[in-house]
């Protein structure tokens, strides 16, 4: 039997690269335990119903303030905690449904950057020994042996700017910025694909700061890394991403490219993060106006109803109250969560 024939140049259109990472209605709740038998009495709802995309070859900045959930989601996409519910998928592959030995390939190309780079290395470990543990775990990364990985151990502490000589020294020997730099070492040390910078660089001085940025913009141009970057400084931000997701007590507020954000914020809470970033210019700098929000951060294990932002909304009416705006695409390139964004 024939079908009908579809009209004259219709076709359907080509279906774009799907993305590396897909975040979807990523959830996590803290049991809060009390009493002598432990009973579980409510949950810190960390983070609740975060969705994003991720191309590869791209950078995402994650941005909000302390506690909003960004280093939990960071940990729930690499799986270092197991979510309540919610999929990630990466290449394709659903991460929370592989184990064992999947499990271990997903993590050569997934790995993590963490915030502080004195805790973050063992103090009782060589630098050579820190940076080649992941080829110890994956022992098929480096062909060869003892001699090949410390080889290869160089290679990777010459990459990130610091000297081959350096592989029998103790982290105690070496500045913020230079542990951060074996820290970056150790995560780029299994080719991965994916690279999640948990605030890279906010423990470090604003004089290194600049330096560590630039070392991971130049990885991610020679290597093809893909970044999910988070932090609670825009201008930081601003510096390396291509796209903005920002969170506000567990949830994404506002998703859109780093310009459009930037010049033309569309959700309230994203234009006062952006009003408390300083002008070095001191004459714009006291002639703009800062927004202040009122009150402080609700508490994570009893939200407030509709709109977690309402309470401290410059713009919230009663609906607001009420009804929990889901984050829905906006104008051209910009997802928002918002019952009255901005102009």
């Amino acid at each position: 039997m024939s079908t009908a024939a579809e009209p004259a140049g219709a076709e359907t259109p080509p279906a774009g690269p799907a993305p590396l990472l897909e975040v979807r209605d990523l959830v996590k709740h803290f049991p809060i335990r009390a009493g002598l038998l432990r009973r579980v009495v409510g949950a810190v709802r960390a983070v609740e119903g975060v969705s994003f995309d991720l191309p590869e070859g791209e950078t995402l900045g994650l941005v909000g303030e302390s506690g909003c959930g960004k280093s939990t989601t960071a940990r729930l996409v690499l799986r270092l905690i197991e979510p309540t519910s919610g999929t990630v998928r990466f290449d394709g592959q659903d991460v929370l449904a592989s184990h064992g030995q999947s499990m271990q390939r997903l993590r050569r190309q997934m790995q993590i950057i963490f915030q502080d780079p004195y805790a973050s290395l063992n103090p009782r470990m060589t630098v050579g020994a820190i940076v080649g543990e992941p080829l110890t775990v994956h022992s098929d990364v480096v062909d060869g042996g003892r001699a090949d990985r410390k080889a290869r151990v160089q290679e990777l502490l010459q990459t990130v700017g610091l000297s081959p000589e350096h592989y029998n020294r103790y982290p105690h020997e070496f500045s913020g910025g230079q542990r951060q730099r074996i820290g970056i070492a150790r995560a780029i040390a299994l080719n991965p694909r994916l690279l999640i910078c948990d605030e890279p660089v906010s423990a470090l001085d604003v004089s290194i700061q600049a330096q560590v940025l630039n070392l991971l913009s130049e990885l991610q141009e020679r290597l093809g890394l893909t970044y999910l970057f988070i932090a609670h400084d825009l201008a930081v931000v601003r510096h390396i991403s291509r796209r903005v997701a920002v969170m506000y007590l567990g949830r994404i507020v506002e998703v859109g490219t780093t310009e459009d954000l930037y010049t033309a914020p569309r959700h309230p809470y994203t234009a006062a993060l952006l009003s408390a970033i300083p002008v070095p210019d001191p004459v714009v700098e006291r002639s703009r106006s800062r927004i202040v929000l009122s009150g402080d951060v609700p508490n994570p294990a009893n939200p407030p109803s509709g709109c977690r932002f309402h309470p401290r909304c410059p713009r919230a009416q009663a609906v607001c109250a009420q009804e929990e705006p889901e984050l829905v695409d906006d104008v051209p390139g910009r997802q928002l969560a918002c019952h009255f964004p901005l102009d």
